[in-house]
């Protein structure tokens, strides 16, 4: 089912498996500019945020993995902590013409709810300290951000493989304030029902703020109304029980990042 939403600061939609749309920071791939030519440099921020797009924190470069994907090419972007901008950023330099697309994965952590308050690690090696464990997550994030979007190219929505993603269905290169845009969220390459928001580049400085929300049908499918040209933003997150292993839910969140020109 296909729906559209066009109302700003509705209220929260359930999670699978949680019960609010937002509660920890989002992993967004944020560039400097969305035009760039071959073998111009593209400075890349891995950010940790609430306040969409601006980061809170800088995650351990060791649990983040980005990487420009052209064609067939597919090259690692280098990160460093930036303590100015309270990101991991780098540089991804684009091989030729035409689309591109940066590719971000923060790497699955393990944090426990404990008598003692929330503390990253796993229920065996906290019991060994002496913790009361109670419940036990694994996170997980994916970010997608497009690049130079052209008409008539269909990288916009190739499915990349990631255990949640989101593939926007209408090219951004053809998008101009007033359109609508589709997109999907796949949960192991299939449909889902999922929540997803919709927010752009400064529209807010609340904390997860934004301008639209949906739930997705069973063929995963939402659209929306862009209102204006900027550097636009969809997000989603799932959350799995997991039973007779290491952790008692799995969550998983994805954004993908876009721009419209017109």
């Amino acid at each position: 089912m296909l729906f559209k939403v066009l109302l700003a600061g509705m209220c929260s939609l359930c999670l699978v498996g949680t019960a609010t749309l937002a509660s920890a920071h989002e992993f967004i791939v944020k560039p400097d500019k969305t035009q760039a030519a071959k073998g111009e440099s593209v400075g890349v921020q891995a950010q940790a945020a609430h306040v969409f797009m601006i980061s809170e924190e800088a995650e351990p470069v060791e649990t983040v993995v980005v990487e420009l994907i052209q064609g067939n090419a597919k090259e690692p972007v280098k990160l460093a902590e930036d303590a100015k901008v309270k990101a991991l950023v780098g540089k991804a330099a684009l091989p030729a013409d035409g689309p591109a697309m940066i590719v971000g994965h923060r790497l699955p952590q393990t944090w426990s709810d404990t008598t003692e308050g929330v503390l990253e690690g796993g229920r065996k090696d906290l019991e060994a300290k002496g913790k009361k464990v109670l419940k036990v997550g694994k996170y997980e994030k994916f970010a997608k951000t497009m690049l130079n979007p052209a008409a008539n190219d269909g990288l916009y929505k190739k499915v990349l493989g990631h255990d949640l993603e989101i593939v926007l269905l209408t090219n951004p290169a053809d998008i101009k304030a007033g359109d609508d845009i589709k997109a999907e969220v796949l949960l192991n390459g299939k449909p889902v029902k999922a929540p997803l928001g919709l927010t752009y580049d400064g529209y807010s400085a609340e904390q997860d703020a934004y301008m639209a929300k949906a739930e997705t049908g069973a063929d995963g499918m939402a659209s929306f109304k862009v209102t204006k040209p900027g550097l636009w933003m969809l997000r989603t997150e799932v959350t799995e029980k997991l039973t007779g292993g290491s952790a008692d839910k799995r969550n998983m969140r994805a954004t993908y990042v876009f721009p419209v020109m017109q």
